[in-house]
């Protein structure tokens, strides 16, 4: 695989616009061209209050402007070919759709960091929670310095044999990063420190088989502070996750750890699912 395009979704916010800086960058580094993406919803409450004279069309070409004006700057900063595409449809209906137009390797969104439990749904978070396409969320404060360690936190049940993990083996390839594939166990006896080969499906040893990489266990009951401290003890670039897709009775009980992660981690997450022939 060669990564060829990159969209990047932004509603302008500060988080946002740092995942356009680290999307420059990659892309410049991937040789890839690079699609900025806003789609532009007016609320009810917009609407009531437009000045006079203004109209919906005015704001929607003054979105696109905008939008353009900021494709033109980073073309010219960083020296890649950028786009720059709006729209008035729902985000994630567009996003689905210009994957598919586009030919998309991945998609790069923003992303406030937060601990706490109860924070509903946000947008970058529905949009991991809904795609089918790879997604590489960039945390508020993180910069690209390149990717040199990749930590994998693999969990057999989320994976199928038919995912080849194209975006990690990519980045692997290009940065010759090394893998470290991380399996967080709940603490039941002496620690190791090396991942059972139990653990580790054939297909996963076949697909890495061609880059630099290891495993580790981590002995750690809380699955997310298990992967905190495997990023800690790895100094990770990146961290890559496959999410599990629940069906709706089993999302009622259980939340997403890839969600969790992707609003807790200060390092880029790649979310890679499962092709949508294999998620069951």
């Amino acid at each position: 695989m060669i990564m060829k395009t990159i969209i990047v979704a932004t509603n302008y916010s500060n988080e946002a616009n740092n995942a356009i800086k680290y999307a420059a960058e990659l892309a410049r580094y991937t040789n890839s061209k690079m699609v900025l993406f806003n789609s532009f919803e007016l609320s009810v409450h917009g609407l009531n209050t437009l000045l006079p004279g203004s109209t919906v069309q005015d704001l929607s070409l003054a979105n696109k402007n905008r939008l353009k004006n900021i494709a033109l700057d980073l073309a010219d900063k960083y020296g890649i070919t950028v786009e720059s595409l709006t729209r008035t449809t729902d985000l994630m209906e567009e996003l689905d759709y210009q994957v598919k137009r586009l030919q998309a390797d991945l998609v790069v969104m923003g992303m406030k960091e937060t601990h706490s439990e109860y924070v509903p749904l946000g947008t970058t978070t529905s949009v991991i929670h809904h795609a089918k396409y790879p997604i590489l969320t960039v945390p508020e404060e993180a910069s690209f310095n390149g990717i040199s360690k990749i930590l994998f936190a693999y969990n057999s049940t989320c994976i199928c044999e038919a995912n080849k993990l194209p975006v990690l083996m990519e980045f692997a390839a290009r940065f010759n990063a090394q893998v470290q594939v991380c399996h967080v166990e709940k603490i039941m006896g002496p620690v190791t420190h090396e991942a059972s080969a139990n653990n580790i499906s054939s297909n996963i040893e076949t697909l890495l088989s061609e880059v630099d990489h290891s495993y580790k266990e981590v002995p750690e009951d809380d699955v997310l502070k298990g992967i905190e401290k495997a990023i800690k003890d790895c100094k990770a670039d990146l961290l890559v996750m496959v999410p599990h897709k629940y069906g709706f009775w089993e999302g009622v009980r259980h939340k997403s750890k890839t969600i969790k992660m992707a609003r807790r981690t200060r390092i880029p997450l790649l979310t890679l699912p499962n092709p949508e022939s294999g998620i069951h």
